[in-house]
């Protein structure tokens, strides 16, 4: 399983890093051009690792609820986003935290692929 894991948080680093230097234009231009306001996907890093962690913290299991009650710090980590994709790459997550993260983080950095018309969906 571990494996499994270690596959899985690989390719979301890899989209993460594709899709964080992409740009989202607030406005209404695109920041290549004029006008608008415009942020870089990866500007939301941190509101991804909150969005886990709070999820994370009320969660019905209780494994995985101690564990982001445990660590309230993943936002405050330089890159929080690749960090705790790095804990799970050197297996320091338990099994049940790094498949609830991983799915979690699959949707969400899925759902920014396609609102953003990232070619690897």
């Amino acid at each position: 399983m571990a494996d499994a894991h270690a596959e899985h948080a690989e390719r979301l680093l890899d989209l993460w890093c594709s899709l964080a230097l992409r740009h989202v234009a607030l406005g209404s231009a695109c920041a290549c051009g004029s006008g608008g306001v415009s942020l870089r996907l990866e500007d939301f890093e941190l509101d991804i690792v909150d969005y886990l962690q709070d999820g994370g913290e009320r969660c019905d299991d209780d494994q995985i609820a101690e564990w982001f009650r445990a660590h309230q710090d993943l936002t405050a980590r330089q890159q929080p986003l690749r960090a705790l994709l790095d804990e799970v790459l050197r297996e320091r997550l338990p099994a049940p935290v790094a498949h609830w993260t991983l799915q979690r983080l699959e949707r969400t950095l899925r759902s920014f692929a396609q609102l953003h018309g990232a070619d690897m969906v």
